[in-house]
């Protein structure tokens, strides 16, 4: 498919990005990587009158160490950040993440922000305009129900990115710069729950800085796809340990990564497991069914916990 006709913007600078956003009254996208945003804009599910590039701002592509912590740009492609020696040494799940994303064409050209900000997914959804058609609009398309479970004024989409679980277990921050000034907030505060809208941000915002605190763990990450070489998770579970504490957190399974917070123990781990396994509710919005893919979150949180204790010793 090919892209609409659109204007194309390039700024230079954050303020001028911002600026650029307001003069085009809110018709406007900002472009990075393009990963993500460009195949939605073919399949006309975005219809921006105008892009704005981001790839010329200096400061959106640079890592960091500012008093205790890593700051990433947004602009950082995925391949770069993975071959940070900071990243493998601090963050071990991070950068299991980062290498399970997609392929290394695609890390070379993705960013870290992209992924993070990426829209949720459903097989009803990203789909051509000719096949939405004639399926029927769904909630999220501005229709009146969810295709997948009919009668729901709600969307149950998948939030699939692999690298906000593990960003999340280390305690990260994003910083937010828009038209009403700039703010810092906790990554898992982002999220809003709502599929047709799924992120805490105001129009024209952009993200400036992934902030890591620096502080060493132990960790790894585990995905469940149906295609080793490229696919999004269909479950994410991240694992970041600090002493005797995890932080288990799993993706790819609704609208909200989930975070869970224990001392490790045998016990524990069965208890986390657990918990997961009953908060999660897959529906039939992708290539593996809900019940497998509840059973494994369970499994994928026990093979994960284990792993990290087994390399600790």
């Amino acid at each position: 498919m090919i892209l609409p006709r659109l204007t194309y913007k390039k700024a230079q600078s954050v303020s001028a990005a911002i600026v650029l956003y307001k003069d085009c009254s809110e018709k406007a996208c900002y472009l990075a990587g393009g990963t993500d945003l460009i195949p939605l804009i073919k399949l006309r599910l975005l219809r921006p009158a105008v892009i704005i590039d981001l790839k010329g701002i200096d400061e959106l592509k640079t890592i960091s160490r500012r008093s205790n912590w890593l700051v990433v740009g947004p602009n950082v492609t995925l391949f770069d950040l993975k071959n940070d020696p900071t990243i493998r040494e601090y963050f071990p799940s991070l950068y299991e993440s980062l290498d399970a994303t997609s392929c290394e064409t695609l890390q070379m050209r993705g960013t870290i922000g992209g992924n993070i900000l990426q829209d949720a997914r459903c097989l009803q959804y990203n789909k051509s305009l000719e096949w939405r058609t004639a399926r029927g609009f769904c909630f999220k398309m501005g229709g009146r129900t969810c295709n997948v479970v009919p009668k729901t004024k709600a969307c149950f989409a998948n939030y699939s990115s692999d690298n906000a679980p593990s960003l999340i277990t280390l305690a990260t921050e994003v910083k937010l710069v828009g038209v009403n000034g700039e703010r810092t907030v906790k990554l898992e505060k982002i999220f809003t729950g709502d599929g047709r809208k799924p992120f805490a941000i105001e129009a024209g915002e952009i993200l400036t800085e992934i902030l890591i605190p620096m502080k060493k763990t132990k960790g790894t990450y585990e995905k469940l796809r149906v295609r080793n070489s490229m696919d999004y998770p269909l479950i994410g579970v991240a694992v970041s340990m600090t002493g005797n504490n995890a932080k288990v957190c799993v993706g790819g399974v609704g609208l909200i990564p989930r975070l869970y917070d224990k001392k490790v123990s045998e016990a524990a781990i069965n208890e986390v497991a657990d918990k997961a396994y009953n908060d999660a509710k897959p529906v039939t919005n992708s290539t593996l069914s809900p019940p497998y893919r509840k059973k494994m979150i369970a499994v994928l949180i026990k093979r994960a916990i284990r792993k990290v204790l087994q390399e600790g010793k």
